[in-house]
This record gives C-alpha cells, structure tokens and sequence, in this order.
C-alpha cells in the first residue's frame, strides 16, 4: 500500500508545451520579444479564446504550457522601449498535442 502511495503521489500529468524561438533575418536570436499563442472562439470546439503570452529570453526563447492539446497562432513582436511602436514582427502557427513539447521558429521582419 504504501508504494501504490509513493508511485501515485509522485505522479505528474504530462504537459502539452510549445517552445518558441525567435530569429531575426540574420538567423540571430532575439530576447525581449513578446510571443503571443492564442486561438480565437471557434464555433463547435471546446477549447477556445485560449491565449499565452511570454517574453523571449536571452536565447530568444519562450515556454508556452498548455491543458489541452490546440492549434495556436503565434505572433512575435518586438516593441521600441521607448516609444511601444513595434519595430519588428513575426507570425507562424504551431500545433501542439498532449504530452509533448513542440519546438517552433520564428523570424522577425522588419515592421
């Protein structure tokens, strides 16, 4: 009984994540930038008006974790800190299931 306890407790759903790595046209990585996954309402699916923003890290990457699994469009921007103008912008779309972690990549261009 007590190892049925230990192996349940110890137990972790398995999580749906989609990293995002974002590029300039030079192929450079870019931190800072804003990566928004997000999924409009959807007329019949269940799982709709999900959204995920992070801020790339210094390797120009961001985690998103999902519940479920969803097909989500990304988009990247990267504003001016001074002024909020976007500078430069990307967009792709990602499919992500359950259980596993998708990569994707993402170029900025110039906006």
């Amino acid at each position: 009984m007590f190892a049925s306890f230990c192996l349940t407790s110890c137990y972790k759903d398995p999580l749906t994540k989609g990293i995002i790595t974002v590029y300039d046209e030079q192929g450079n990585t870019v931190s800072g930038v804003e990566v928004r996954l997000s999924q409009e309402n959807i007329v019949g699916i269940e799982q709709t008006n999900i959204e995920s923003t992070q801020i790339s890290d210094a390797n120009g990457r961001s985690e998103h974790i999902l519940e479920k699994e969803a097909i989500m469009n990304i988009d990247a921007v990267l504003f001016d800190g001074n002024t909020k103008d976007t500078l430069y912008y990307g967009q792709s779309a990602i499919r992500l299931s359950f259980g596993n972690t998708i990569n994707k990549n993402v170029q900025l261009l110039t906006y």
